[in-house]
């Protein structure tokens, strides 16, 4: 009986081993784990800053072409406004608007703290001094919102590293609470959520709140490109478009760049009325 089963031992090893050869055969190998990148380290408010300052520095003058879209019953202009911005270092700027026409619907210029609004159909000029905006009446808004994005723009952001509370982070920026007071540091008014994109360190936005959780103002900056003096190597990062939301009378601005040129000279006459 033990001989008629040794062939039968035999074949049955031979068919074993072939199934086990051809499994190993079809069998198609894992590829290889590539590593996960480890996520960068978040960047210091003093890297952030930084980043605002250089930009800041790098801007002794700008030249801007803007078509401004406003929203909000708080403004008497037209929805969609063609504008010139006109900046020099350290604190004068011009903004002017234009009907359709090339006619001037607003003038308005700040040297320092001094300030004035000169619009179509009034026939004196409206004064007043930062950061006191009553004297515009309902214009007063508006002109806030569009400083607010000029700031954003030329890194204009009087932030210290004191007044960052907290940092979390998303899927592509870092979140930075900073605190703003008036007074002694205890004496916070004015919450900020500052976004900060984690490979450029370029803000994306910025979100007010009081101090109990209510939004005040969002701002969004987008469509960063790198811009310079014709015929010079690119030098300065700027945005394209900004846009300014104010929650308490639900009025808003945008700003929507076709050309910036910064550093280039602007006569002193562009902060002069005529």
């Amino acid at each position: 009986m033990s001989y008629c089963r040794r062939p039968f031992v035999r074949w049955a090893a031979v068919g074993a081993l072939c199934l086990s050869l051809g499994a190993c055969a079809g069998r198609v190998p894992s590829p290889p784990v590539e590593p996960v990148p480890a996520r960068a380290p978040v960047l210091t408010p003093q890297q952030v800053l930084a980043t605002l300052h250089a930009r800041e520095a790098n801007i002794t003058s700008l030249k801007g072409l803007f078509q401004a879209d406003v929203e909000g019953s708080f403004s008497p202009f037209s929805h969609n406004i063609q504008g010139t911005l006109f900046y020099q270092r350290p604190q004068s700027i011009r903004l002017k608007g234009f009907t359709r026409f090339g006619g001037t619907l607003f003038d308005f210029l700040l040297n320092g703290r001094p300030y004035t609004l000169h619009t179509a159909g009034r026939r004196y000029p409206m004064v007043g001094r930062v950061p006191d905006f009553r004297p515009l009446g309902n214009l007063g808004l508006p002109v806030q919102l569009s400083l607010r994005a000029v700031d954003v723009l030329l890194g204009r952001l009087q932030w210290t590293t004191e007044q960052f509370r907290e940092v979390r982070v998303a899927n592509t920026a870092y979140r930075y609470t900073v605190a703003l007071s008036h007074g002694n540091e205890s004496n916070v008014s004015v919450l900020q959520h500052v976004w900060v994109d984690h490979s450029s360190a370029l803000i994306q936005g910025i979100e007010y709140y009081t101090t109990k959780g209510k939004k005040l103002v969002t701002l969004t900056v987008s469509d960063y490109r790198n811009v310079g003096p014709s015929g010079q190597p690119d030098s300065v990062v700027l945005p394209f478009s900004i846009e300014v939301k104010e929650y308490v009378t639900s009025g808003s601005v945008r700003l929507e760049f076709s050309e910036l040129v910064p550093n280039i000279p602007v006569s002193a006459k562009e902060f002069e009325f005529q």
